[in-house]
Parts: C-alpha cells; sequence; structure tokens
C-alpha cells in the first residue's frame, strides 16, 4: 500500500510539474506578446525562457520572437539566419501550429528583403507564404487572417514595382476586412487575452492606412500632384489609430512627423520640413529614427544650398548605413547628393567616387525589379490559368459555355500580356536616364533629385554646339573627347543625355552621323555613287560592316537598300 501511495504521489508530482510548465508557457507568451512592440531586451529576456519548454510549437514561437527582436534591434543579417533555420527546420511539417511558425518566419524575411530592396527574394517569399496559408485547410479565422497577410505583402511589392493603384485596391479591401478578421479570432480564444485581439486589430489598421499613405506618396507624377494631399489624409489616419495603442507606442507621433516631412519635401517645402524635423530631432536615438533623420536633413539642405550641413548629414548617413544595413530605402538618393554637391565644390575625384556608387546602386535596383516583374506577370497569368482550370472543371456538361469562358479567359490572358509588355516598356524608358558605359542600353529607375541646372545647362549648351559643328564626324571623337572638352565627367554626361535625349550616349552619336549622311545623300546626287567603305568613312565609321550595321538598326535597311529608294 505504501509503495502505491508512493508512486501515485510521484504522478500527482509529475503532473504538478507539467501544468506549472504550461502556465509558466502562457505566462511567457503573454509577456512576449505585451513587449512585442515596446521593448526588445524583454523579447530576449522571455524568448530564452520559452525555447526550454516541452512544447515544440512554442519553443519555435519564441525562435521567432527573437528573430523579431534581432530585426527591431537593426540585427537583420542574424534575423534573417534565425528565420532561414525554422525555415529549415520546419521544412516538411505538416503540424498546424508548427505550419503557422513558418508563416511567421515567412513574414519577417519579407520584410528584410523588401527593406534591403531585394524585391526579387521579398515577392518570392510573398508567394511562398501564401502556398503555405492555402494549405491549412479549411478556411477558418486563422486562414483568413494569414491569407489578408498575404495580399498586403504582395500589394507592397507591386507598390514598389509601380503598380500603384492595384496595391492601393488591394490594401483598401483589406483594411476594410480588418475588424471582421480580428473579431472571429478572439472569438476562436486564438488570443489568450482578448485585449491583444483589439491591440492588433489597431496595429494592423495603422499599419495598413501607412502602407496606403506611402503608396500615394510614391505615385505622386511632381510637387504639384493631388496624391500628396492624400499621402498626408492616410497619414493622419494611421497616426490617429496609433494614439490609441494599448499598451501606448512612445514613437507614434514621431514616426507620424516624419512620414509628414517626406509629404513635404515631395512638394518641395524644404523649409518647412527642415522645422518640423527640428522638433523631433532629440529623440532620434531613442526611437531609432536618427538614420532616416540624417537622410531627409542632407535632402533639405542640399535643396537649401547650405553645402557644410549636405554633406554633414550624408555622411552621417551613410556611417550609419554601414554599421547597421537595415534599409536602402535612401542610399542611391544620398550617393546621388554627395556627388551633386562634390562637383558644385569643383571636387571631382569625389564627385565621380560618389557618381559611381550611384550607378551601382540603381544598376542593383534595375536588375531588382526586372527580375520581379517577370515574376510579378507569371504570378497574375498563373492566377488566370488557375481560374481557367476552375470554370472548365465546373462546366464540363456544357460545352458551349466551356467554350465561351475558354475564349473569354484567353482574351484576358492576352490583355494581361499586352498590358505588362506595356507597362515594362513604359518603365524601361523612365528607367533609362543614366547611362552605365560598359552596358549599351542602360536601364535605371526614376530618380528621385537631379543634377544641378547650372551643370545641364553648360551640358545642354554643349550638346548644341556639337550638332552645329563636324567634331562628332571625326574618327577619333568618343564620350571622353566631349566630356573633356564640356569640363565634366562621363556619368553626368551620360545622364543628361539620357534624361533630354532618352537615348545614350552611343546612340545619340549614331543618329547625328546618320541623319548628317541622309542629309548628304539628299542634297548632294554624287554621293549616291560612292562606295559604302567610302560613305562609312566620311562620317567617321573606320569599318564599313560596324556602318551598315548602325545604319540598319537605326533606319530598318541598310545602306545600299536606302540609297536605292531615293529619286
Amino acid at each position: 500500500m505504501k509503495r502505491l501511495l508512493f508512486f501515485v504521489l510521484i504522478l500527482l508530482n509529475i503532473q504538478f510539474l507539467s501544468a506549472q510548465k504550461t502556465d509558466n508557457d502562457e505566462i511567457y507568451l503573454q509577456k512576449l506578446y505585451i513587449y512585442t512592440d515596446s521593448n526588445n531586451d524583454s523579447i530576449f529576456y522571455y524568448s530564452n525562457k520559452l525555447k526550454k519548454s516541452e512544447n515544440e510549437c512554442n519553443r519555435y514561437r519564441a525562435l521567432n520572437f527573437e528573430a523579431k527582436a534581432l530585426y527591431q534591434t537593426d540585427k537583420c543579417v542574424e534575423s534573417e539566419e534565425k528565420c532561414l533555420t525554422i525555415l529549415k527546420e520546419l521544412n516538411n511539417t505538416d503540424v498546424k501550429c508548427l505550419k503557422l511558425n513558418k508563416l511567421t518566419a515567412l513574414n519577417r524575411l519579407f520584410w528584410i528583403y523588401k527593406n534591403k530592396t531585394d524585391y526579387d527574394k521579398a515577392f518570392e517569399i510573398a508567394i511562398r507564404r501564401k502556398k503555405l496559408t492555402e494549405t491549412l485547410g479549411k478556411k477558418n479565422a486563422i486562414y483568413n487572417a494569414s491569407i489578408l497577410g498575404d495580399y498586403n505583402n504582395i500589394a507592397i511589392i507591386k507598390d514598389c514595382m509601380g503598380f500603384y493603384t492595384e496595391s492601393r485596391k488591394i490594401l483598401k479591401e483589406s483594411y476594410t476586412k480588418l475588424p471582421e478578421i480580428y473579431f472571429n479570432l478572439s472569438k476562436t480564444n486564438y488570443y489568450k487575452n482578448p485585449n491583444q485581439s483589439e491591440y492588433f486589430l489597431k496595429l494592423n489598421q495603422s499599419s495598413t492606412l501607412n502602407l496606403i499613405a506611402e503608396s500615394y506618396l510614391n505615385s505622386s507624377a511632381d510637387y504639384t500632384s493631388k496624391d500628396l494631399d492624400s499621402a498626408s489624409i492616410y497619414f493622419k489616419k494611421a497616426y490617429n489609430v496609433a494614439k490609441t495603442f494599448n499598451p501606448p507606442h512612445k514613437n507614434s507621433e514621431t514616426l507620424y512627423q516624419i512620414r509628414e516631412v517626406e509629404v513635404l519635401i515631395a512638394k518641395k517645402k524644404f523649409k518647412n520640413a527642415l522645422e518640423l524635423i527640428q522638433k523631433f530631432n532629440s529623440n532620434s536615438k531613442e526611437f531609432k529614427t536618427e538614420q532616416n533623420i540624417n537622410s531627409l536633413k542632407a535632402i533639405c539642405f542640399y535643396n537649401l544650398n547650405n553645402t557644410d550641413s549636405t554633406l554633414i548629414y550624408g555622411k552621417k548617413y551613410l556611417l550609419c548605413y554601414n554599421e547597421n544595413p537595415k534599409s536602402k530605402k535612401r542610399l542611391h538618393v544620398i550617393y546621388d547628393i554627395l556627388a551633386n554637391q562634390y562637383y558644385k565644390n569643383n571636387q571631382k575625384d569625389s564627385a565621380y567616387k560618389y557618381s559611381e556608387l550611384t550607378i551601382k546602386e540603381l544598376n542593383f535596383i534595375t536588375d531588382n525589379k526586372n527580375a520581379t516583374n517577370k515574376l510579378h506577370y507569371l504570378y497574375d497569368f498563373n492566377n488566370t490559368k488557375e481560374l481557367n482550370e476552375t470554370i472548365k472543371n465546373t462546366n464540363k456538361k456544357n460545352k458551349y459555355t466551356f467554350i465561351f469562358y475558354s475564349f473569354f479567359l484567353l482574351i484576358i490572358a492576352i490583355i494581361i500580356i499586352y498590358y505588362f509588355y506595356k507597362k515594362n516598356r513604359k518603365t524601361k524608358i523612365e528607367l533609362a536616364k543614366i547611362n552605365i558605359e560598359v552596358k549599351d542600353k542602360p536601364i535605371t529607375p526614376k530618380k528621385e533629385y537631379n543634377i544641378n541646372e547650372e551643370l545641364e545647362e553648360t551640358v545642354l549648351n554643349g550638346l548644341i554646339d556639337l550638332e552645329n559643328s563636324k567634331d562628332f564626324l571625326k574618327p577619333t571623337f568618343n564620350i571622353n573627347v566631349l566630356t573633356k572638352k564640356l569640363n565634366t565627367n562621363t556619368t553626368y554626361l551620360s545622364y543628361i543625355i539620357n534624361k533630354t535625349k532618352n537615348k545614350t550616349f552611343k546612340n545619340y552619336i549614331t543618329e547625328l552621323r546618320i541623319e548628317y549622311l541622309i542629309k548628304l545623300l539628299a542634297e548632294n546626287k554624287d554621293y549616291r555613287k560612292y562606295t559604302i567603305k567610302y560613305l562609312a568613312e566620311e562620317i567617321g565609321y573606320t569599318n564599313a560592316s560596324a556602318f551598315t550595321r548602325a545604319f540598319k538598326k537605326y533606319k530598318g535597311v541598310t545602306p545600299s537598300e536606302f540609297i536605292k529608294t531615293l529619286k
């Protein structure tokens, strides 16, 4: 009897300890939710506690909270590594709570790649996350919340790619669904504390409103655009929601003011922007806004012609970026500002250094956007195909209905292909503003801040003089000859030709030479009797084959064929 009692006591003790551990897990999770956006040290502390849990799902929750704290403390490399570890270890799991941990890790990766302007990877992660959400099965409250987040991520990438209207449509629809989503989550006891449901609802409402505002800001064509007023309205709406957070966020007002500064800069109200920056400058270290403020100050001071301050804050931004490269949002802008400022100061070596860095960064963004454009197109086209399959399966008994829908979807597919072809073509034209010498057809993103007007006017006058002369007909004429004559560098010269002529330097000179020859052929019939080699040499070509290829590319026919059409 004593032995039996002994074993019963042991069993009860085990059950008590197990229940105690379960209770501890709940306490740690409660603390983690409380501190998730306000205290990173507390997140690390309670994550370490929760990692000792016997519950596998809770251990991975702890790892995800750690990844978030690392991200929020600018340790993005460590955060990325932790997320990738989670995904690798849970690669083949079918356990629902572990799938939810995978979704969390994927979402963190999405934001890491997006902020690094690695849109290709970010879009891949967004699609991967959506596919994982679709394996959750029954479309319940958790599924609906997750799929809404997936579509928001896709909308964010659409905005980065310039599809602003599409992006805002998704985000506005998402915003209207949020109250129902979080009401249903609270009904399923997804959150142990009812206040958490209300808090995360407000957090997502504020975030979505800010994303809509940023889309309006990004889509503004110039400083008079009405989109800038819309941006300001939605930033204000987001801030009004943020003011009701429980627990409150100390940095809500500061973040709102920074966004208002961005709107003022877009409106070219640089003095007003600078005055607003000064109001919340003192808490920049506490709220980790120092990097953002440095970049905004550099932009304002540059446009207000304050040379010393431009260089000071531009360098501060780069110093912070090199120490903690969390976001590349304005990196190419700061490079460009420093290049222009050093050029104004007649410090050509420094100007050239930063102009090269500008082009390198823009080239990375361009290549990334081109790759993402392909993924974006395939994603939309595959959705059309899936719709086609659905219609086909539900209309097998009605041959004519199936034919009608198939034809209808074919038309949609053609429209999509044509739309993205035109969109991509338009994007390439807008991006072709800065020439990269090692490439014949540079494609660069839309510049936020232009080269100084004095330099541009000098170069444009030089181009007019060139067109009125015959210098471009010399075999030795090239971009280096012209840059030396205009006292500039190849980067700026290429940029201005791209901007004003909408073509590369090589294409610009080719057209000048061929148009000159066409005029000769029209005015002097004797030239029509000369050999192709002679005509080539007449306009600066040392190789007849190269001349023929250039002529055909420009006119669509060879020089011989063109001469035959002349009367």
